[in-house]
């Protein structure tokens, strides 16, 4: 059968949507309200155009930018030879919007507004990977912990496991919010690490906590767990406002070619964080 791995729609319970105002708006929810409630599960694919928008009641037109709308949301997917088709979102599509967020508005989000947020989030949720953590969660982040050890010479791949280790450790209080939420501000952490991470003597200072952190989940004491996690976060915070303060008082006259992607992220940074009171 033609498409044979693409589902089909025999028969969409759609009502006449109307020809009023704001017609894309109202066709735009009311396809997306089926695909939420999965009576459009993910590969479904969308009847012809013509007889489509004939069962929603309004014309080729608004359904065609109806359909615009939801692919940008993520929710469609238009191939040439294969038509319309309901997908997943992505991780990267459900966080992207805070992210760019904080890149638009970053001059009222400070260290401190992260770290408190960083707080609410990373403190409970250790706690509860104490209680739920699997043999597998475990395993995985005493793999990445070794590999962190490994990484102790190499300031920025180390800062890259560090990220890992953190979001490994979102997953395994196997609370979809909480990774969602902690995944929102995961990039800008990231360029948090790096910013910091050739400091003198951070790994010394970072590494017995996240080692104490898996000590805490081995033996299912969430209570330590999150007073480890959260002397962390504090020492974290003391290191990076040190770091962004040196960083902005220091005016390098002509960075190096290897440098320059190293000073825009600084730069980016800065414009992020420019309290750090």
């Amino acid at each position: 059968m033609k498409n044979s791995a693409l589902k089909r729609v025999p028969k969409l319970r759609f009502g006449t949507v109307g020809n009023k105002s704001a017609l894309v708006d109202r066709v735009v929810q009311k396809i997306q309200e089926q695909i939420l409630s999965e009576r459009l599960v993910v590969g479904t694919k969308l009847p012809p155009e013509r007889e489509f928008a004939e069962r929603l009641g309004v014309s080729r037109t608004v359904l065609r930018e109806a359909v615009r709308v939801l692919s940008a949301k993520g929710l469609l997917e238009t191939c040439h030879g294969v038509g319309t088709t309901v997908r997943a979102l992505t991780r990267e599509e459900m966080v992207a919007p805070l992210n760019l967020f904080l890149r638009s508005w970053g001059r009222d989000v400070s260290l401190n507004h992260l770290h408190q947020v960083r707080s609410l989030l990373e403190v409970e949720n250790i706690g509860l990977a104490a209680e739920q953590a699997s043999e597998e969660d475990i395993h995985d982040l005493r793999r990445i912990l070794e590999e962190m050890e490994a990484a102790k010479g190499t300031p920025f791949l180390f800062a890259a496991k560090d990220s890992e280790f953190h979001r490994r450790l979102a997953q395994t209080a196997h609370n979809p919010l909480l990774t969602l939420l902690l995944d929102s501000i995961h990039d800008l952490l990231v360029g948090i690490r790096e910013l910091v991470a050739e400091e003198s003597g951070l790994v010394e200072r970072v590494m017995p906590a996240h080692i104490e952190m898996l000590e805490c989940i081995v033996m299912r004491d969430a209570k330590r767990a999150r007073q480890t996690m959260r002397a962390h976060l504090l020492a974290a915070l003391d290191v990076q406002k040190k770091v962004i303060r040196s960083e902005s008082d220091t005016q390098a006259a002509e960075p190096e070619p290897e440098q320059v992607c190293r000073e825009r992220s600084v730069n980016n940074l800065r414009a992020i964080f420019r309290s750090t009171k």
